[in-house]
């Protein structure tokens, strides 16, 4: 059994002719979240009065992840689900067991309805036809007013001439009252029933409207929409739901508050060593005082933050946490740069990326946007009231030749506010100084890689001293909530291979300098910075730090590390 499994609580029947479609469906979930979460997801299927043996099933598992499926979830299935949950701690009291809550009038829910509405339209236009919702109704009355929300989502979306709602389990008004209502009217009508696959009560829907239409002639073009089933956008729904789980949990975790019978093994400690600062950050006051040290002793106007951004694997991005206790310790509003990349893309391409990604910037910008909204940073941003400046459309607006010694225009207004290098543990030499490399303003770096890593070494110093000679820079690599040790075994995986992950370390490196920092996250990482090709050039172009490369580091930082 994995060690966290996640149950999607429908509201099919075992056995049901949609059963097997609704499995493979969990398939697709399952292959949707991998890139996200950085691990293949077990997604399992619980029946309809089926959880609490599904999750009895999985009693092995660590955690457990509920996700209701329903799309029609008013008060009484809410108690229902909490009381089914309450229960199955009660019973496995060393089982986390997580569940979220269903708007029924989610965008995506309700994208995939008007969808499946154009479908059954086929020629006809929605501006020549009306809608009626066909919804169980049975429950609570919060619940049938979603049912109506719903509705009138669809219908404003797609410009019908009239819409509707009927109840298959409530009188007020039932379906066939919607059906008699509606044909005194001169339009022709498509149903669309509330759920997502064939239930029985999609079948007693269709039942009522045969009968309907062989004793009113007036309904014969009358069109009942199929289910969105596998729709494109019920697997996006699904997996941002997970995705936010998954990222809540991790959260909490993070932010959980120490007894003070542990408290002595949490507290803030650092280090000096050279120029730079080994320090375990705990929260926001502690953050404060790294960053005291190096920054500018001068309040800024804001500050420039560099994030790692370049893709989903689980632990090698900048994290909504992490981002959230540095942004909560700035002593001004942060500026996050970044620039496009493929590695946020949720699909393929359809176009060239080196040759034709200006032209398909809406595209690209739609992905990035989705990555925000996934991953949850932009939560995070909003939050802070963060300003998000992408290098990459700052280039294409200005029009640039050339990416060489590009600097976006509208950063220079801030000339000589710092610039934080934002970047994680994850490999000796990709660190502070190489995270710069993601300023380069081209979507598709591939040439600046060049070579070897020497050639990667020295474009990423000529960045430091382009914008160097402009911002302050500063370097700080953390592990605050995760560090990456690369291993072909290892359960994560990403495009540069397997790895695992060190969860909670706490731990930074900083300094007012970009190799001093990258010095002590290289050497905490086990590598002899004396014997580094990657090193040797930082020594040659950037300067250097005896002290930071050969001092003693701090024990208790090297064991989490080790």
């Amino acid at each position: 059994m994995p060690a966290a499994v996640v149950i999607l609580a429908t509201d099919l029947e075992l056995h049901v002719p949609a059963w097997k479609s609704a499995h493979a469906h969990a398939c697709q979930v399952a292959a949707s979240c991998a890139p996200i979460l950085g691990f293949d997801p077990a997604i399992y299927l619980a029946a309809r009065n089926g959880l609490a043996e599904a999750i009895d099933a999985a009693e092995d598992a660590s955690e457990i992840f509920v996700l209701p499926c329903a799309l029609e979830f008013g008060l009484l299935q809410r108690e229902e689900l909490g009381g089914v949950v309450a229960e199955a701690r009660r019973r496995h009291s060393s089982l986390a067991i997580h569940h979220d809550d269903v708007d029924p009038g989610h965008p995506l829910i309700m994208e995939s309805l008007a969808d499946q509405s154009v479908r059954a339209l086929g020629d006809t236009v929605p501006q020549h036809t009306g809608l009626i919702l066909a919804a169980s109704g049975q429950g609570d009355a919060s619940g049938r007013a979603q049912s109506y929300r719903l509705m009138r989502m669809i219908w404003e979306r797609l410009g019908f001439a009239a819409g509707e709602v009927g109840f298959l389990r409530h009188t007020q008004p039932f379906l066939l009252t919607a059906f008699e209502k509606c044909v005194t009217q001169p339009l022709n009508w498509v149903i669309v029933p509330q759920a997502q696959w064939v239930t029985e009560r999609v079948e007693y829907a269709h039942v009522i409207l045969e009968n309907f239409q062989r004793s009113h002639s007036e309904a014969h073009a009358w069109k009942m929409a199929a289910p969105p089933a596998d729709h494109p956008c019920m697997t996006a729904w699904l997996t941002q739901r997970i995705a936010r789980l998954w990222n809540e949990k991790r959260s909490r975790e993070s932010a959980r508050v120490p007894s003070p019978k542990h408290s002595v093994e949490t507290k803030s400690e650092s280090w000096n060593i050279g120029a730079g600062t080994v320090a375990s950050v705990p929260d926001k006051h502690s953050m404060a005082r790294l960053l005291e040290g190096i920054l500018p002793a001068a309040k800024p106007e804001r500050v420039l933050v560099k994030v790692t951004w370049h893709g989903y694997a689980t632990g090698t991005y900048t994290d909504p946490a992490a981002l959230d206790l540095l942004l909560s310790a700035l002593p001004a509003k942060a500026i996050i740069l970044e620039s496009h990349t493929s590695g946020r893309n949720l699909e393929n391409a359809g176009f060239d990326w080196e040759t034709e990604a200006r032209s398909n910037r809406a595209w690209i910008r739609q992905q990035d946007a989705e990555y925000l909204r996934r991953t949850g940073l932009a939560d995070v941003m909003v939050r802070h009231s963060a300003e998000y400046f992408n290098v990459t459309e700052a280039w294409w607006d200005e029009d640039c030749r050339t990416p060489e010694g590009y600097v976006p225009e509208a950063l220079l207004e801030y000339r000589g506010c710092p610039l934080i290098s934002f970047a994680k543990f994850k490999g000796s030499t990709r660190l502070s100084v190489s995270n710069l490399f993601g300023l380069i303003p081209e979507p598709l770096r591939a040439a600046w890689h060049g070579p070897n890593l020497t050639y990667m070494a020295r474009v990423c110093c000529d960045i430091a001293r382009l914008y160097g000679a402009l911002f302050p820079l500063c370097g700080l690599n953390e592990a605050l909530y995760s560090a990456v040790r690369w291993n072909r075994q290892g359960l994560y995986r990403s495009r540069w291979g397997n790895y695992d992950l060190i969860s909670n370390a706490g731990y930074t490196a900083a300094s007012s300098s970009l190799v001093t920092a990258d010095i002590l996250a290289s050497r905490l990482q086990g590598q002899d910075v004396h014997r580094s090709a990657f090193f040797d050039v930082l020594r040659a172009e950037l300067g250097w730090d005896e002290r930071a490369a050969t001092d003693a580091l701090p024990q208790p930082v090297q064991r989490a590390f080790a």
